[in-house]
């Protein structure tokens, strides 16, 4: 009964603007390997597009979401700049790719300038997949650059399911960046840090920081979901799925599914995304 209603609401939606600010693709000469390793890295977790941009674009067709979000993450230093240039490729009207930026990089300084220069609103980093520290001195200058040519970090928060150790991007070490950079725009992905939301009420919740949804629904209860959302400000929430990953049709329906009101609802699924990137689409 409670998938009718949402399916319902879905349906009676069309008039409401839905961006999913969290979700992956690949160049289409590497989208079938990349899928099939990830999936060997995530316990062959289920997925619902074949990981291109136009796979992702149908998905987008059946859940009603006029925009997405594609982030990147280059695994080697040497895949920057390639990465960086499919994305300025693939964005148009309805993608907005985000960059890529490595710990390693040598020459991060003018791939960041680069960034800015190709339009791109951002980067994606992933402390697992990275190997690194959020808090770690040794990337202070990388935000401090970011934060100087005003582009968004966004950040893989808490566990990962390819790993069995606890997630390197924990709250604690976040809000430690946080209250190192003030000003630098963040947002922190599945609502903080997957599998680490108590974590998250004591260390992110309030702080200014923007907490993305996906990976939290079916993972924790719906009644911390909406602790969090209520005490952090529905305006410091973007609704994402981390497609392929998630069935965007089902996240949507999860996020009318919540108590809150149509005014907040529709400010989750869109609008706080789109007045986040007003300067750059």
């Amino acid at each position: 009964m409670i998938q009718l209603i949402m399916l319902s609401k879905m349906e009676g939606s069309s008039g409401i603007w839905i961006v999913d600010s969290h979700t992956h693709a690949f160049p289409d000469s590497l989208a079938s390997r990349a899928m099939e390793a990830l999936k060997a890295l995530d316990g062959n977790h289920p997925s619902y597009s074949d990981g291109t941009i136009e796979g992702l674009k149908g998905s987008m067709d059946m859940a009603g979401i006029s925009r997405a979000w594609v982030m990147p993450v280059a695994t080697k230093p040497s895949q920057v700049r390639s990465i960086n240039d499919w994305a300025k490729e693939v964005s148009d009207d309805r993608i907005a790719a985000f960059g890529a930026l490595h710990p390693d990089l040598e020459d991060w300084e003018g791939e960041i300038s680069r960034i800015k220069s190709l339009g791109l609103p951002g980067v994606k980093m992933h402390p697992d997949y990275q190997d690194f520290l959020p808090d770690d001195p040794k990337m202070f200058p990388m935000y401090d650059a970011l934060r100087a040519e005003g582009l968004i970090l966004f950040l893989h928060a808490g566990d990962d399911i390819a790993f069995q150790r606890p997630g390197y991007g924990s709250p604690e070490r976040i809000a430690k960046v946080l209250r190192e950079f003030p000003g630098l725009k963040v947002v922190a992905a599945h609502l903080g840090g997957f599998r680490m939301w108590d974590a998250v009420e004591e260390h992110l919740v309030g702080r200014d920081v923007l907490l993305e949804t996906s990976f939290s629904f079916a993972h924790t209860a719906c009644s911390q979901i909406e602790r969090i959302i209520k005490k952090h400000g529905t305006e410091r929430i973007l609704f994402g799925t981390d497609s392929p990953w998630k069935d965007q049709r089902v996240e949507v329906g999860n996020i009318f599914s919540l108590r809150l009101p149509d005014r907040e609802i529709e400010m989750i699924l869109g609008r706080n995304a789109e007045e986040l990137l007003r300067d750059y689409l």
